[in-house]
């Protein structure tokens, strides 16, 4: 599964003080939204959008349900686009964009499974990880007045082995690890069974056959140790299923 868009999730690092004035800075939200729906415009341009199947929203609202936070803010929108890509992605303002290709029967996920990746988008949703991303750029740089998309493309223009791209990536990493964990909860609260999660990051990322599964990015944490937090944390979550 893809990170949220626009590479969101560098790290939720920043200093504490400066969290929450980051994010509730209307100007930044306002500029981060803009930056989704830019990006989200572009997908569409070569992925047309197709209607949405009654049983994904039906998934979506189970797990928006099973999530306080989520439920107090506007409604999730779940958009499906046209795209042979395995992908999935979220933007901070309550979108959750699936390619079709994720329930094409030859890549054989199963119900709980699709719950699985729409929970783990949910998850980035409900931290804003878009924002956390726009601050933590920011700070890094120390330009915290300029705008997210300047901040962008000066990063943009810094060296892959440079000190500041290997903590951003390793910020990633974490990000990646705790919306897995989040969405093995989110999964248990709906009801839904939480081993799907490990299951379905096997199939996307661990392919048996030559074109499926997504390839491999240095924005995602390494498999097997990725797969071996997420199944330790998704028996303890099978285990607390059972026991209610």
């Amino acid at each position: 599964m893809e990170t949220v868009l626009l590479l969101a999730g560098w790290g939720i690092a920043w200093p504490t003080a400066a969290q929450p004035a980051c994010h509730d800075d209307a100007q930044r939200t306002a500029e981060q939204r803009e930056l989704d729906e830019e990006q989200i415009a572009t997908l569409m341009r070569d992925r047309p959008a197709l209607p949405v199947p009654p049983r994904l929203q039906t998934i979506l609202d189970q797990l928006v349900a099973a999530s306080p936070s989520l439920r107090e803010r506007p409604p999730v929108k779940l958009l499906v686009l046209n795209d042979r890509e395995l992908n999935a992605f979220a933007a901070d303002h309550g979108v959750v964009i699936l390619a079709n290709a994720l329930w094409d029967p030859r890549h054989g996920l199963n119900e709980d499974e699709l719950a699985a990746v729409i929970a783990h988008e949910l998850a980035h949703v409900e931290v804003r990880d878009g924002l956390a991303e726009a601050c933590d750029m920011q700070l890094r740089v120390g330009i915290m007045q300029t705008g997210i998309a300047q901040v962008r493309a000066r990063l943009a223009t810094l060296r892959p082995d440079s000190s500041v791209a290997h903590d951003a990536i390793e910020l990633l990493h974490e990000q990646e690890l705790l919306a897995d964990a989040r969405g093995i909860a989110l999964l248990r609260l709906a009801g839904r069974d939480p081993r799907a999660m490990p299951r379905v990051l096997a199939k996307l990322h661990a392919p048996a056959l030559p074109g499926m599964g997504l390839p491999p990015e240095p924005t995602h944490p390494a498999l097997r140790d990725r797969l071996a937090r997420a199944h330790a944390l998704a028996d303890r979550a099978a285990a607390q299923r059972i026991m209610r």
